[in-house]
This record gives structure tokens, C-alpha cells and sequence, in this order.
């Protein structure tokens, strides 16, 4: 079925279906090395079976309709069963998405079930859909993993929520990424990013890397990581091409 032809009131009934059944997928994509073009961790990313709904209409109407809680736990049940299909590629994490408005015993309970993966370092990345006083750098240092604050520059991602929650990751919107090589202004953006990065003892990662120019401007800035459509679309997680992951994309670093 075609996301835009279902109607919108059966919308909530595919939700619940889909958390009943747990039919749940996941889809991952590489976070590379931009030095070395090899694939360091990965990104792991909710969607509805067949793409009935468009992931961030999930998220809103688990929330409206007070099931964001299961829809947060199922998605790290499937990821513990399809971790070992990815081990070969987190050297840095695996980053999984996580609400930054999930209650403290959500997150407790995700935490519990993520120690589960063993030796994989899980960095909760943290999706800013309203801002959060929640203390999550002492959260996550209490609790033994990492944090990555997603899309700074856009949104509630700002200046004031990066000093709140002193992630160990920070990861650029594509907003400000994409045709970064023609404009002198997002080139100032990225490389203070990079400053406070460095100051703060942060990862920097880019998102959005869609071209080999826009790739080229961020490896001369000195930013070590990023993920885009240059290299790799995200994908199912049992559709991973795991042979050229393995190879890593060497041939696309400019």
C-alpha cells in the first residue's frame, strides 16, 4: 500500500498492528571514516513495515497515542536480534535513535536491554524533538554508554541544548552539509562545530555527504566522520552488502 493513499484515521491502526505483531524493521547506514573511507560504526533507523508510515509520523503518533514507550523497546529487541550481522563494523558504536522525550524508566529499560549486546559500544542518539533538561551526560556516564546529540544546527539542536547535555558525539545536519563547498557561510558553521568539538573533547560526525566536493571541503576542515547518500543509503538490516562494507568505500575519499 502506498503511504500517501491510506487514509489518515487508519494511520494509528497500522501502528498499533505493527507494535501487536512486532513487525517492526530496522535499517542501518555506514558512519565512515573519511580518512580512510572505512566504515567505523552505524546508524540504526525505526521504519514501518513497507513504509506504510513515514518514520517521523511513527514517532508522532506513538507519542500522541501514549505507545511510545513499546515502539522504543521494540526497536531495541530487533536490533539485539540482528546485532551480529553488524559487528563487523562498529569499532566506534552502533548509534541508535532514541526520543530525547522517552520517560526515565523508558530509557532505563532501553539501557537494560542494549547491555544485552556485549562488547558493542551503543551511543544513544538523541533525537531533539523538544528541548530536554534531562541530565543525559550523567545518565549515560553512570550507565556505562555513550550519547550523540543529533542534527545540531537545526531544530531544538542548538548551542544552549549541545552545553546541556555534553554528548561524546555531535553530529552536523545535512541542512548545513549539502553543498557545503559553495557556501562560505556554512564552511564558518562547520568549522566552528569543529572548534567546540575539539574544546569539549567531542566527536564531530557530518551528515548528508552527498557529493565528492562537499566531502573533499569537510576532510580539509579536519572533520574524521561522516554519512551520506555518496556513500550508501540506508538500508535493511538483513540487506546489508557486507562484503563491500568490509572493503569500505577507500575509492570514494577525495
Amino acid at each position: 500500500m502506498q503511504q500517501e493513499s491510506i487514509p489518515k484515521d487508519l494511520k494509528p491502526t497500522l501502528l498499533f498492528a505493527m507494535l501487536y505483531n512486532e513487525t517492526l524493521e530496522l535499517a542501518v547506514q555506514p558512519i565512515v571514516n573519511l580518512h580512510t573511507g572505512k566504515v567505523e560504526a552505524v546508524e540504526i533507523l525505526s521504519r514501518a513495515p513497507g513504509g506504510v508510515l513515514f518514520p517521523d509520523e511513527m514517532f508522532r503518533l506513538a507519542r500522541q497515542y501514549g505507545v511510545l514507550q513499546q515502539l522504543t523497546l521494540l526497536s531495541c529487541k530487533k536490533l539485539i536480534q540482528s546485532v551480529e550481522i553488524l559487528k563487523p563494523f562498529i569499532p566506534k558504536g552502533i548509534f541508535f535513535n532514541m526520543e530525547a522525550d522517552v520517560s526515565i524508566e523508558t530509557l532505563e529499560q532501553a539501557v537494560k536491554l542494549l547491555d544485552s549486546i556485549g562488547e558493542a559500544q551503543v551511543v544513544l542518539e538523541v533525537t531533539e524533538h523538544m528541548p530536554s533538561g534531562f541530565a543525559w551526560r550523567s545518565f549515560a556516564d553512570k550507565e556505562g554508554f555513550a550519547i550523540a546529540m543529533d542534527d545540531l544546527g537545526k531544530g531544538n539542536s542548538n548551542m544552549v541544548e549541545l552545553m546541556i547535555m555534553k554528548p561524546h558525539f555531535v553530529k552536523i545536519c545535512m541542512e548545513i552539509v549539502v553543498n557545503l563547498h559553495k557556501t562560505g557561510t556554512k564552511i564558518i558553521m562547520i568549522e566552528n562545530f569543529k572548534k567546540i568539538g575539539d574544546d569539549l573533547n567531542m566527536q564531530v560526525i557530518a551528515e548528508g555527504i552527498e557529493t565528492p566536493e562537499d566531502l573533499k571541503k569537510l576532510r580539509e576542515m579536519g572533520i574524521e566522520y561522516g554519512q551520506g547518500y555518496y556513500f550508501s543509503r540506508p538500508c535493511a538490516i538483513d540487506k546489508v552488502p557486507v562484503e563491500d562494507w568490509k572493503r569500505g568505500f577507500g575509492h570514494k575519499i577525495v
